[in-house]
């Protein structure tokens, strides 16, 4: 009996250590107003012009010996900003800090934050992030043209689908599990306020068939929650005008636009 409330102690303590991890000790960004009063009014915006980004030191390349002995994959990703998101915990929505990413082997970004008791990278290829900005200018119009629908059905999906990569797992630098998919893009009320919303059903797990049941088969449902000043922002980081830039600044040896094979 001893042994089961101090396993169960054990358990509630771990799981508190990850919340805080990802929860922002502040909360820093004010939901979006959505009432006749303030119908023009925006939201908090995110970095001032100008503002750079967070300097990015170069990845090292590790010898065979040392890539035996290195834990996780964080080597996977670039991270080059950061940002701050949304998650529904069971005390209610809570921010989270997320660090914005790109990856090393195919320009997927996205960014990477806790979501309940697991650590998520969310992906977008080239032209999932062009879906994304069409789907967030649909939101803009909508809020500010008051065509939002507080009680409206499967408002998560106004927006369409979207597909994208996610990774995870229980800390930042080792998330091996990953899978693709189709999404959702839409909105969602809490407590009166609008939120731009992301979200999947589970997505196959990759990663099942090297780790066996040491892992799950899928991957758990996931949403992610956004007033407009994020949104913005976190599309800002993704443009391709920044990957660019961040590609040209690690020295990526990576072809951007596939040449095209010689006619014969």
């Amino acid at each position: 009996m001893k042994k089961t409330i101090l396993r169960a102690a054990c358990l509630v303590a771990f799981s508190a250590i990850l919340f805080s991890c990802g929860t922002t000790k502040n909360v820093q960004t004010a939901p979006d107003s959505y009432s006749p009063e303030t119908e023009n009014a925006e939201g908090a915006e995110g970095k001032a012009d100008g503002e750079t980004a967070k300097s990015i030191t170069p990845r090292k390349k590790k010898n065979a010996l040392e890539k035996f002995f290195t834990f996780g994959n964080g080597d996977d990703f670039i991270k080059y900003d950061e940002t701050t998101v949304f998650t529904q915990e069971i005390t209610g929505l809570k921010e989270k800090n997320a660090t914005v990413v790109l990856r090393y082997d195919n320009l997927m970004a996205g960014f990477g934050s806790y979501n309940s008791a697991a650590y998520y990278y969310v992906q977008f290829d080239k032209e999932g992030r062009a879906a994304l900005a069409k789907a967030a200018e649909a939101y803009m119009n909508d809020f500010e043209n008051k065509r939002l629908q507080r009680k409206g059905k499967r408002t998560e999906r106004a927006y369409g689908k979207i597909k994208y990569r996610l990774n995870w797992g229980a800390i930042s630098s080792s998330t091996p599990n990953y899978g693709e998919g189709q999404g959702f893009v839409g909105y969602e009320f809490v407590k009166g306020s609008p939120y731009f919303v992301i979200s999947n059903y589970p997505f196959k797990n990759e990663y099942y068939e090297r780790a066996g049941d040491a892992t799950t088969r899928e991957s758990p449902s996931v949403k992610y929650y956004f007033t407009r000043a994020q949104i913005k922002q976190l599309l800002n980081m993704m443009s391709e005008e920044n990957i660019a830039k961040y590609v040209q600044e690690y020295s990526m040896d990576f072809v951007t636009t596939p040449s095209a094979a010689d006619e014969y």
